[in-house]
């Protein structure tokens, strides 16, 4: 039995010496290349549209809309690219990217999608649906005496008078 754990470590020995002896193939060390994002430039603001605004009317199709008397429909816009309101029955978030570039109507604006809370109001249901539809498709905002004025694509407009601090 001895024997056998003697010959058993000689030819451990000798096999841990024979992997010594080997020669060195050099290692070609590989490179990953990670993509490095783009600098992004930081978002447009506009400071005169920051802020809380409250609708006044709307021109829909042509004609004017009704505005209810009982209900405050709000905007606010943030320097970081939210806004967020009051829609007559909901309250009501989303984003929106100004681009630097004016149009005929005024500054060009996209809003995002808009996202809601979902109360049902039998009287304004209605109101808020085509409120938000005519936000989501603005296009451009012009601000003139704290009065604001977003025009849609289909020429729709919404008038707002900017809130006191």
């Amino acid at each position: 039995m001895k024997s056998i754990l003697v010959s058993l470590c000689v030819v451990l020995f000798l096999a841990v010496l024979a992997a010594g002896c080997t020669t060195n193939v050099p290692v070609t060390p590989q490179v990953t290349t990670v993509p490095v994002p783009a600098a992004t430039t930081p978002a447009l603001t506009d400071p005169a549209l920051t802020g809380l605004w409250n609708l006044k009317g709307a021109m829909v199709g042509g004609g004017t809309e009704p505005r209810l008397t009982n209900t405050q429909l709000t905007i606010t816009f943030n320097n970081d690219g939210t806004l967020s309101g009051f829609g007559g029955c909901n309250n009501y978030f989303g984003s929106y990217t100004l681009t630097g570039q004016t149009t005929k109507f005024g500054k060009s604006i996209t809003i995002g999608n808009i996202g809601a809370t979902k109360m049902y109001c039998a009287d304004t249901g209605d109101l808020e649906l085509t409120y938000l539809n005519l936000l989501r498709s603005t296009k451009a905002y012009s601000i003139t005496n704290n009065k604001m004025l977003l025009t849609t694509d289909d020429m729709n407009q919404l008038s707002y008078d900017k809130a006191s601090p």
